[in-house]
């Protein structure tokens, strides 16, 4: 009597054990929480600016960094006390498809953002794009994809 499949079979549960490896997710810290506790904050909108002006651009990111980055401390207006000014520029502009029966509109947000200290020096730079249907909604979605670049780090 033959037996088939036993080979395959105990392959399969010899490989086993080492197939099973534990997934760790991580996230560094774009910048060192530790030196750079206190961040100012300015926003710049440009473009279809009459959705949101500078300040409350600014109030938005402000509260979204507190609630989420690694700064101990989110401050906007007079930013001397920071250990790093976070300038942010927004260009919000219009997309129109004409390709179909009837027009759709999107928004497109494009933030880039400059970390600098109070010396000057670049610390951080980076750029995030996002759309919506709604001019204020894809503003904020740029925003906070910034604030999503300034977590706190993680390690599960």
């Amino acid at each position: 009597m033959k037996r088939r499949g036993c080979a395959p079979l105990l392959v399969l549960l010899a490989l086993l054990p080492s197939s099973c490896v534990p997934l760790t997710f991580s996230r560094e810290a774009p910048i060192d929480f530790d030196v750079y506790r206190h961040v100012g904050v300015q926003v710049t909108v440009h473009g279809l600016a009459s959705y949101y002006d500078d300040q409350g651009a600014t109030v938005y990111l402000a509260s979204e960094l507190q609630k989420s980055s690694g700064f101990d401390t989110v401050s906007t207006g007079d930013t001397t006390a920071a250990d790093l000014v976070l300038n942010v520029s927004v260009t919000l502009t219009e997309l129109v498809d004409t390709s179909g029966d009837s027009p759709d509109y999107e928004y497109q947000a494009d933030a880039s953002f400059t970390a600098v200290d109070p010396s000057g020096t670049e610390i951080d730079i980076g750029y995030v794009s996002d759309s919506s249907e709604l001019p204020s909604e894809a503003l904020e979605d740029a925003l906070d994809e910034v604030t999503l670049h300034y977590l706190r780090p993680y390690r599960l």
